[in-house]
Parts: structure tokens; C-alpha cells; sequence
């Protein structure tokens, strides 16, 4: 009797996707060893462009691609549903509505992250985080009904300057100049960031350019202050200002997905799986943790890898090697990071781009940006994936 291997992996983000893809070139023919992805959608986003559903200048069916374009049914078994708890000990995952939990023998956490609220006072309850399709069409509804109300001057706010709230508060910006007329003219565009320099982790000239462009679009970018408490119309900064808004979107911080914390498993103060530098779980060799779930460090400096879709797409393929050189025998590989480029537009026609070895920015930045999901799709799907999305 043949026993089957299944190798379950939770999460069809950056890390998981990658994970899953990787695992079935390697494992190509083997009868014995099942791929199995859970996700509690049918579909694929790219996150790095969720900014744009957001403002209205993109539609979301242009940044999410249904799995059984790219996944092979014969090679990936997918499960629409949604992760309740993981039992380590026990090796199963439960699922929302499913009495019978599933089994594995290895396992990738890839269920990316949640917003992290910081215990603010009103955060919360009050204000909007761009995580997923379905908020990216809150906040372009909640733009959409802020700009047609009549407002005398509608103030949108954005709590974090990481690189979703650079892209989002340029993207706003450039859209409210472009496409709204003179109530467009009148809204105010404000961005908050904890840190003395927008873009923490990224290089000094970078983060001055970022804000450079930002005020040439009109928004305000206030640096070193804190939100202290928000109520239903206003923010509270430690610098004592109160700012009124009309929309308060925030991407201050992220944390692990609580399902982990919850399942008992070993996590920092964040909730991200403690994982060692093959990626494997602390407390136990069989399970692995990519992207915002797992707190990734550098070997060669022992910090935090910054959190972005590159990064995840690594972890996922460094998980799935050592996968396979478990199952084959092989010597597994430690992760080492490779900061290829990382690129953000600020707006339609500016951006930048940054990497080890050199630094681009202005238009030709923000036309690399534009191409960088092309690239994505021929990697997923190859040309045929590619030239679907071209014609679409």
C-alpha cells in the first residue's frame, strides 16, 4: 500500500503561491507526496498593487488572478476555506465549518498578516486598512461618497508612511489633481509617520525624494509625531495638533495572523512564527513560515526582514527547497536574503527604485513599477497567463 505525503500549505500569498509552485516542479512525478494550498479565496492578489482599486484607478479584477489559471490540478489540490486553529502536536488544521480537520506531514504558514492597531484609542473602530479586495472597495466607495457629499474640504488621512502609505496617499493625491475637478482641488491629503523619515528601513535619499514628491503633489507629510487616539471625526497627535478628517486610513503596522498566537504556537510580541534560518518553526522541524507570518531575520545581521512581496516570493521558494531536500535526503539551505529592487510609484509619473547596487527614481522608476506585475504574471502562469491579462 502506498502511503501518500502531504504537504499542506496555508495562504495563496506571494510566500504560498511560490511555496506551492515550487513544490510541485520539485516533487514533479512523485505519486506518493500530495500538495494541498488552502485559502479562504479561489484567487491570487497582488497585494503590492491593492493602492490602486483603492483610489479608482485601477478595477480589482485587474490585480487578482483566479488559481486554476496558473495551478495545476494535477499537481496542486486546492481548498477554499478558512484556517481556525493548527494543531502542531497532532500535525492537523481546522477549518471554518469543516468538522473534520486536515492532516499533514509537512506544512508552510504563509496566511500573511493583520493590521496592528498599536492599542490606540479609537484606531480601530475608526479608521480603514487597505488589506484586501474587499477593503480596497470600502475606502474607493468611502473616497467616492467624501468627494460627491459636498464637503467644503474633504480631508483624507494617512496614519504610516511605510510603502503602502507612500503609495497610497501619492496615488490619492495625483488622482484628486487629475480626475476631480475643483473639488478634487479643494481635498487635503495628509500623511503621519511615527519615525523621524518616511519609509523606515530604506536608504536616507530615498526617503527625502519620497517626501520631496509627495509635497509636489500637495500632501502634508508630518514625521516624528504619534497618533494618540482618534475619535469618529478627528486624530489626536503627540504633538498636541488635532486634525479633522474626512477618511482616516491607516497602515501603520502590521502583525502575524492571529490564528498562530491563538493555536499556541511560539511567536514574537507581533504574532509571527518564530522560525530558524532554514525558515523552519522553532518548535517543529516540519513546518515552515514565509512572508508576514514568520519573523524572518538576516543571517548576516540578525535583523528583521523588511516585509515585502520579493521578500515573501524568497522565503517561499527557500521553504520549498528545504521541503524537498528533507524528503530526498539532501542538505537543506540556509535563507539568505536577495534585495533585487524594490520599487514604488508616488503618483502616476514618479517613483523610485532601490537595491544593493544602485538607485533609480523619477519616470523611468515609476515605468519600471508598471511593468513589474507583467514580469509577475509570466512568472506565475507563463506567456499564455501573460497574455491573457495583456488582453484583458
Amino acid at each position: 500500500m502506498v502511503t501518500t505525503t502531504d504537504i499542506v500549505v496555508l495562504g495563496a500569498g506571494y510566500g504560498g503561491i511560490r511555496a506551492a509552485q515550487q513544490l510541485s516542479k520539485y516533487l514533479t512525478g512523485r505519486q506518493d507526496i500530495r500538495i494541498v494550498l488552502i485559502n479562504r479565496q479561489s484567487y491570487h492578489t497582488l497585494m503590492t498593487q491593492l493602492y490602486e482599486p483603492a483610489v479608482g484607478t485601477k478595477q480589482c479584477k485587474d490585480i487578482i488572478v483566479p488559481l486554476q489559471e496558473f495551478l495545476s490540478e494535477e499537481k496542486v489540490s486546492f481548498i477554499e476555506g478558512t484556517v481556525t486553529a493548527i494543531d502542531i502536536a497532532k500535525r492537523q488544521i481546522f477549518l471554518e465549518g469543516e468538522a473534520a480537520p486536515i492532516s499533514f506531514a509537512y506544512l508552510v504558514v504563509a496566511l500573511g498578516s493583520r493590521t496592528e492597531y498599536f492599542g490606540i484609542e479609537g484606531l480601530q473602530e475608526y479608521s480603514r486598512s487597505l488589506n484586501d479586495i474587499q477593503s480596497a472597495k470600502g475606502i474607493f466607495k468611502r473616497v467616492q461618497d467624501i468627494l460627491s457629499d459636498g464637503t467644503s474640504t474633504p480631508t483624507f488621512v494617512i496614519g504610516g508612511g511605510g510603502l503602502t502609505g507612500v503609495e497610497f496617499a501619492g496615488e490619492l493625491a495625483d488622482y484628486l489633481k487629475r480626475a476631480r475637478g475643483e473639488q478634487g482641488a479643494k481635498s487635503k491629503v495628509l500623511l503621519i509617520e511615527s519615525a523621524n523619515q518616511l519609509l523606515p528601513g530604506m536608504s536616507e535619499g530615498t526617503c527625502r525624494y519620497a517626501k520631496r514628491t509627495l509635497e509636489k503633489l500637495g500632501v502634508e507629510v508630518l514625521t516624528g509625531v504619534l497618533v494618540k487616539k482618534v475619535t469618529d471625526d478627528a486624530v489626536y497627535l503627540s504633538s498636541g495638533k488635532i486634525i479633522p478628517y474626512s477618511l482616516l486610513m491607516w497602515a501603520g503596522g502590521i502583525s502575524g495572523n492571529s490564528v498562530l498566537k491563538d493555536s499556541g504556537l511560539q511567536t514574537d510580541p507581533r504574532g509571527r512564527l518564530l522560525v530558524n534560518q532554514f525558515l523552519q518553526y522553532v518548535g517543529e522541524p516540519r513546518v515552515y513560515g514565509v512572508g508576514d507570518s514568520a519573523l524572518v531575520k538576516d543571517p548576516a545581521t540578525d535583523r528583521p526582514i523588511l516585509p515585502t512581496a520579493q521578500a515573501a516570493l524568497q522565503h517561499g521558494a527557500a521553504a520549498a527547497y528545504n521541503i524537498y531536500a528533507e524528503i530526498t535526503g539532501l542538505p537543506k539551505r540556509i535563507y539568505q536574503p536577495s534585495f533585487i529592487l524594490l520599487c514604488i510609484t508616488i503618483g502616476k509619473k514618479q517613483g523610485f527604485g532601490e537595491s544593493e547596487s544602485f538607485k533609480i527614481k523619477g519616470a523611468p522608476a515609476a515605468c519600471i513599477k508598471k511593468l513589474i506585475p507583467h514580469k509577475y504574471f509570466y512568472t506565475l502562469g507563463g506567456f499564455k497567463l501573460l497574455r491573457k491579462r495583456l488582453l484583458k
